[in-house]
């Protein structure tokens, strides 16, 4: 199977959009842009998100370490791009503050889910890391950042939509 296809077809599953972050091994702070997110299960309460192997983040995810999920709003676009690269600062201009355990917790999330890595899995060329929910918050006055077909969209949500 042609893999440009695959990942072009892949691309038409519109999904939110997310940050993740955490603690380096040295303490530095870690982040990295993924939308392959997940709810896993109410009870316990867990989620997951798919990292590339090559991710120079991957050590920071073992199991028992804190992360943070933040889920974007349409304001945190320029976020979603920066945390997309490797190679730079990706926390120079971004506006964040530090969880009890001293994860960045951006400003702005539509909302944000604190876990601990409940386990991880060989996922092809990606880990499969799965997080356990200790805190959660969520800001129902944003609106969702979107990712479709390669790209970032605004989703239009009415008023009251989460009764």
């Amino acid at each position: 199977m042609d893999q440009r296809e695959f990942r072009n077809t892949m691309g038409t599953f519109a999904t939110g959009v997310t940050i993740i972050t955490a603690k380096g091994e040295d303490g530095e702070n870690i982040g990295l842009t993924a939308n392959a997110f997940s709810s896993l299960s109410l009870d316990p309460p867990l989620i997951l998100v798919c990292i590339d192997k090559k991710s120079s983040s991957v050590p920071a995810f073992q199991k028992g370490r804190p992360f943070v999920v933040n889920i974007l709003s349409e304001e945190q676009e320029n976020d979603c791009w920066s945390f997309a690269k490797g190679g730079v600062d990706k926390f120079v201009n971004a506006q964040y503050e530090l969880s009890p355990n001293g994860v960045p917790i951006l400003k702005e999330n539509l909302s944000t889910i604190m876990c601990d890595v409940f386990e991880v899995l060989e996922g092809g060329d990606h880990v499969i890391v799965t997080g356990l929910a200790k805190e959660i918050s969520r800001n129902e006055k944003k609106k969702p950042l979107i990712f479709y077909s390669g790209n970032i969209c605004n989703l239009a949500v009415p008023a009251n939509s989460n009764k």
